[in-house]
């Protein structure tokens, strides 16, 4: 590793960090330490990439939806379906392996930007009942995200700008900063967004950089796209405290699926939570629920 010209500091010339880099996304990890992972991704890639910005809440976020969905037989016998808990972030304890954003023992809120993500985020399979619930964005300051789009990404995405954003001014401060630079911090993103999007269970390294953005820097939230959803929609990762000092639940859908397909899903709809003087009050559902949701009713 050491054999290389030097460009800036530690980082070598562009065709050997390139190499490097390559080297790394391909290391099998499985059986690896949280600390062995972080240190070789320090020895190939030197560094974690700042890949974020402040989102604006007032006048910006504030009021806009999150959908998050939980199968009913993910749900244990000692939980309550009357608390708004349930349908939130699990506790740490029954975080028993890494999943995309997360290491194992360490929660995340994970949710989606429409319904239909959420759903077949959550590993549905036909004849599942489960708990989609809307939560509302409510901050009272602005929120420091991580972007992990590529530079690219469907034009149905309605969050498909920021990859776009954040690949060009990447260019224009490293231009500024350093132009020897540039390559190496362009593919540097390439392969982190790569793995928020690509990685395999489990998650060796997607779920290492989750948790030194989310738990060990000041990041709240983390931005990337929903593999199941062919990249049409984005998924959100966000830190637990975050979800309970500036989100809000606002009601709560129980569903049973009937069938799935790449780009649709088709569900039952059983009883509806509304958040009511902070208690869910179940009721039975009407027409326009499932409209609110972004689905039209099957005749």
């Amino acid at each position: 590793m050491n054999n290389y010209q030097t460009i800036d500091g530690d980082y070598p010339d562009f065709k050997t960090y390139f190499k490097n880099l390559k080297i790394l996304s391909k290391i099998d990890f499985s059986n690896s330490s949280y600390d062995k992972i972080y240190n070789t991704f320090h020895d190939f890639a030197l560094t974690i990439p700042t890949l974020g910005a402040k989102l604006i809440t007032e006048n910006g976020i504030n009021g806009h939806k999150l959908y998050r969905a939980r199968l009913s037989k993910t749900i244990s016998k000692e939980e309550d379906t009357s608390l708004i808990q349930t349908f939130s972030f699990p506790p740490p304890a029954v975080c028993k392996s890494n999943q995309r954003a997360n290491i194992k023992y360490k929660s995340v809120f994970y949710c989606a930007d429409e319904a239909f993500p959420a759903i077949k985020e959550c590993g549905v399979e036909n004849g599942d009942e489960g708990y989609l619930s809307i939560w509302e964005i409510n901050g009272s300051r602005n929120l420091n995200y991580v972007n992990c789009f590529a530079e690219i990404l469907p034009k149905n995405n309605t969050w498909e700008e920021y990859g776009r954003f954040h690949h060009n001014f990447l260019i224009e401060k490293q231009t500024d900063e350093n132009k020897e630079l540039l390559e190496h911090k362009i593919a540097l993103r390439n392969l982190v967004t790569h793995k928020f999007m690509k990685e395999k269970p489990p998650y060796c390294i997607s779920s290492m950089l989750a948790n030194e953005y989310l738990y060990e820097n000041s990041t709240d939230l983390i931005m990337y796209p929903s593999a199941k959803t062919f990249q049409n929609y984005t998924n959100f990762a966000i830190h637990p405290n975050i979800v309970l000092k500036h989100l809000k639940c606002t009601k709560v859908f129980r569903f049973k699926v009937l069938k799935q397909g790449n780009e649709q899903v088709s569900f039952n709809l059983g009883s509806i939570g509304h958040i009511e003087n902070d208690r869910i009050n179940w009721k039975r559902p009407t027409d326009n629920d499932g409209i609110e949701l972004g689905f039209r009713k099957s005749y």
